[in-house]
C-alpha cells in the first residue's frame, strides 16, 4: 500500500491500536474520516481501547449532563465526540471505528443501510465467537424520549444480545467519507456510569442494567480474539483483505495537531449545546 495515497488494491486497512486518551482517540477517527473523504487514506477499520476510563458525550449532547466531581474522583476523563448519540462510559469494551467512502457501500449508502449493512459485519463477527447477537429492527428507531446514556435503549439496527444493548454505535458523514464508531460492551459499568452523571439524570436510567448486556457474561472478555472475528468478518462481508499497517506519519501529525486544537479543548468538550430528540 501506498504511504502517499489510497488504494483499496490490497484491501482495506487494519489498525489495532493499544489503548490512548479519549481525545487521541477522537481525533485519530476524524482524521481517518477526512482522509477518506479526499480520497488518500484506504477504508480503515481500527480497533482501540481508552486509558484513563473516559465518557464520551455526543455531538449535540449537552455538557450539563456531566458530574464533572464525580468522573475526577472515579479518573474518568471526559470527551466530546464528533458523533452523534449519547454518553458512553469507554472503560470495559472495545471500540471499532470504521472509516470509508460510502460509495463502498453502493446502494447502501444511505444512513439506515449503511447502519445495517455495517451492523451485519458485526453481527457475524461476534457470532463467530459464539454470541448469539441480533440486530435490532429499524423500528427501533423509537418515537420514545431516549436518556442521557447511549445504552438506556437500542437504535436502529443495533446490536442486541438476548434483547439487550451490546453495541452503541454512532455515524458522521464529510463529504463522500463515512466514519461509523461505536463501543463493544465486555463488562458494563452501570454504577461507574451513573457517577459521571448529575443525579437527576440517573434518576431517568434506573432500568440501564436490564437494558445492557456485556460480552463477559458468556466468557468473551479479551479485546484480541473480538477485534480479529470483527476484523475478519468485515473482511468476507465487503470480499476485501484486510492489511494492518500503522497511520501514515502525516496521519499522526495530524491526529496531534487536532487533539490539541480540538479534543482537548474545554471550548469544545465543554460546551452547552442545545439538547435535542
Amino acid at each position: 500500500m501506498s504511504r502517499s495515497s489510497a488504494s483499496t488494491s490490497d484491501g482495506w486497512r487494519l489498525l489495532v491500536d493499544a489503548p490512548a486518551s479519549g481525545a487521541w482517540n477522537m481525533a485519530v477517527d476524524e482524521v481517518l474520516l477526512d482522509g477518506v473523504a479526499a480520497g488518500t487514506t484506504p477504508p480503515t477499520i481500527r480497533f482501540y481501547g481508552w486509558t484513563p476510563p473516559c465518557l464520551s458525550l455526543g455531538y449535540f449532547q449537552p455538557f450539563d449532563v456531566v458530574d464533572v466531581d464525580g468522573c475526577r474522583a472515579l479518573g474518568v476523563d471526559v470527551v466530546r465526540r464528533p458523533t452523534g448519540g449519547r454518553a458512553i462510559l469507554h472503560d470495559r469494551e472495545l471500540t471499532y471505528s470504521v472509516a470509508l467512502p460510502a460509495s463502498v457501500l453502493g446502494q447502501d449508502g444511505g444512513v439506515l443501510p449503511s447502519y445495517y449493512r455495517l451492523s451485519l459485519a458485526l453481527q457475524d463477527g461476534l457470532r463467530r465467537l459464539g454470541v448469539p447477537a441480533t440486530v435490532a429492527p429499524e423500528s427501533a428507531s423509537s418515537s420514545a424520549a431516549h436518556g442521557p446514556v447511549c445504552f438506556d435503549r437500542p437504535s436502529a439496527h443495533e446490536i442486541l444480545l438476548h434483547g439487550r444493548k451490546l453495541v452503541g454505535s454512532a455515524q458522521m458523514r464529510r463529504g463522500s467519507g463515512l466514519l461509523q464508531h461505536g463501543s463493544i460492551l465486555i463488562e458494563p459499568r452501570i454504577d461507574k456510569l451513573m457517577a459521571c452523571l448529575h443525579r437527576t439524570d440517573r434518576a431517568g436510567s434506573r432500568g440501564l442494567e436490564e437494558a445492557v448486556a456485556g460480552l463477559a457474561e458468556l466468557g468473551v472478555t479479551d479485546p484480541g480474539p473480538i477485534a480479529a472475528a470483527i476484523g475478519a468478518a468485515f473482511a468476507k462481508g465487503f470480499r476485501v483483505a484486510l492489511v494492518e499497517a500503522p497511520l501514515r506519519p502525516d496521519e499522526e501529525e495530524a491526529a496531534r495537531a487536532l487533539a490539541r486544537s480540538k479534543y482537548q479543548s474545554t471550548r469544545w468538550t465543554e460546551r452547552l449545546v442545545p439538547a435535542i430528540a
